[in-house]
């Protein structure tokens, strides 16, 4: 089933509606704003659409139960997870994200 909604969704088309008919500016409202929720009608289904299309992998996350889209953006690490070089030629980005 997931295949089948990916192809779906990541036709051209419809990627381009979804994303250019809408001003950027309303979506990052939008999203915030949900994300800001804690309420577990809210929150559950938020964090269910972020792991589900981003592909998240929370295995190195002190906990995997979130208050809100929010707290799981900001979430804590288990010590020792994430470590690198301590040489000054590593640069380290405190965020998942591509860079």
């Amino acid at each position: 089933m997931r295949t089948g909604l990916m192809r779906l969704l990541l036709q051209e088309d419809l990627n381009f509606l979804l994303t250019n008919r809408i001003p950027r500016r309303w979506a990052t409202k939008a999203v915030g704003r949900i994300a800001a929720i804690e309420h577990p009608l809210v929150a559950k289904p938020a964090l269910a659409a972020w792991r589900f299309f981003c592909d998240v992998d929370l295995s190195d996350a002190e906990t995997t139960r979130f208050r809100s889209l929010r707290d799981a953006f900001i979430r804590r690490l288990r010590p020792g997870a994430r470590t690198f070089a301590g040489d000054a030629a590593t640069i380290a980005s405190p965020c998942d994200a591509i860079v």
